[in-house]
């Protein structure tokens, strides 16, 4: 399973605060079905930014 690009990560690191901080839990929601398509759900780096959900979605 290949890791997330860096850059790619950040970005998703940085959108999943802003959802946090604004309580955007469709944000959130958006940000899981992404990173599940494109990444699988097994993929680590996958698994640890969905545990930055401050939320459950």
């Amino acid at each position: 399973m290949s890791s997330i690009p860096s850059r790619e990560y950040n970005q998703y690191l940085s959108a999943i605060e802003a959802a946090n901080d604004s309580e955007d839990k469709e944000a959130l929601r958006q940000i899981q079905k992404q990173l599940i398509a494109n990444y699988g759900p097994t993929n680590d780096d996958v698994q640890y930014l969905i545990r930055k959900f401050k939320y459950y979605v």
